[in-house]
């Protein structure tokens, strides 16, 4: 009599691939789900895809990151994913830790839901296919979001995609997961084929520079002679590589960290202000000013400095979001008599995931610098604790390490 889990060995994928023999009935259906995967990953001896022998059948599954509470994590092993119509299940190459990732790990994050899969910003190639999926097959190496608009509602029609009611339904995380299933929408409209040339670890920034992109195109730039990016994580530094493909105005960033301030530097702006000792006001005061402050530290603090900062008629983006329920004080004054435009910029649509593609595919926007190192899944809550303790930026996670 078989025990009721048996540990198989894939030698194809890595030693502690586990495919456990469960003592539960299985019909034919539910291994179309599993197909794929298995044919390319386990070795042909371990069992015969499809076939039952009496009660027994055989669960394929994987390690999957789960955010089970404010600074918990917990590295589950789940059952493979099965497919609907439509999806299509990633092999997940690289996922890259962000500072959304650290605000849901510190505090929980409203779009983030707990307990849940965790992660977002990944790439990888296709391990298996739904019914009706087109321009994918297996072994492809893609790269996407995870999200997806319905293309249906009022705010869709009107393109202002990133405030589709639907966006937030249907979401991919678990990009910290050995293999991730993409739903339908999102396959539809923000899953890309990969140029072989690109790895994964760069293309895994897809996400966060289509967030970048989305910001820059809602700035009016007619009349822009400079620009502020004020905070220096690594959104900041995407915006101070991203804002010469959109205006010829020079550019200033502010920040506190070294290492960063130090990166900053190495991009040829006009000025890298270190703001630890001296107030970014008192820096600039008595100078030319600025048109546009693009506010990136996501500290109501950094919202103030920022409004403070900009002069007459210029603008402010809020880039860098705060708890649902934060006040910001603002002096009605600045926005009548001084007609200043404040601006908030969430998310992305399917245009700027394109747009963010060709830039990572053509331009030379350097994300290396931004990566302070690669850990497996084991040591995914050590990343988060370092970025925390500002001593990282972005850490790239390979979940086969």
């Amino acid at each position: 009599m078989l025990p009721r889990q048996m540990t198989l060995t894939s030698r194809s994928v890595r030693p502690s691939r586990r495919y456990f023999i469960e003592t539960a009935t299985c019909c034919v259906p539910s291994w179309v789900g599993y197909a794929n995967i298995a044919q390319r990953h386990m070795p042909k001896e371990s069992f015969t895809l499809g076939v039952t022998v009496g009660a027994f059948a055989i669960v394929i599954v994987m390690r999957s990151a789960y955010l089970i509470e404010p600074r918990k994590i917990e590295i589950r092993d789940v059952p493979d994913p099965k497919l609907e119509s439509g999806e299509v299940l990633v092999r997940i190459e690289r996922a890259l830790t962000c500072g959304t990732d650290l605000k849901a790990y510190r505090r929980g994050h409203p779009l983030i839901p707990m307990p849940g899969p965790f992660g977002h910003q990944y790439a990888g190639e296709v391990a298996a296919v739904g019914q009706e999926v087109k321009g994918f097959e297996i072994g492809m190496p893609v790269w996407g979001v995870q999200s997806g608009p319905c293309g249906q509602c009022r705010q869709c029609q009107k393109q202002r995609y990133s405030l589709c009611p639907e966006l937030q339904t249907d979401m991919a995380f678990g990009a910290f997961a050995e293999y991730l299933r993409l739903p339908a929408r999102v396959v539809r409209q923000n899953l890309l084929g990969r140029p072989p040339d690109i790895p994964a670890q760069r293309a895994a920034f897809l996400e966060p520079v289509s967030c970048v992109v989305h910001a820059l195109e809602r700035i009016d730039w007619q009349g822009v002679d400079r620009v502020l990016v004020l905070g220096l994580g690594a959104m900041g530094l995407l915006f101070c590589q991203l804002l010469p493909h959109y205006t010829h105005a020079a550019i200033v960033a502010g920040g506190r960290n070294p290492q960063r301030l130090a990166i900053a530097r190495g991009y040829g702006l006009e000025q890298v202000l270190d703001v630890e000792e001296i107030s970014l006001k008192d820096q600039l005061e008595g100078d030319r000013g600025v048109d546009c402050v693009i506010e990136c530290t996501g500290q109501i603090d950094g919202w103030h400095a920022a409004l403070g900062t900009v002069d007459a008629g210029g603008q402010v983006l809020f880039f860098g979001g705060l708890p649902q329920g934060t006040v910001l004080e603002i002096d009605t004054f600045q926005l009548h008599y001084q007609e200043t435009r404040v601006l908030g910029s969430f998310h992305f649509g399917p245009p700027d995931v394109r747009k963010a593609a060709r830039l990572l595919e053509n331009s030379e926007v350097r994300v290396d610098d931004l990566i302070s190192g690669e850990m497996g899944l084991d040591d995914l809550e050590s990343a988060l604790k370092q970025m925390e303790a500002g001593q990282g930026i972005k850490y790239a996670i390979d979940p086969w390490m």
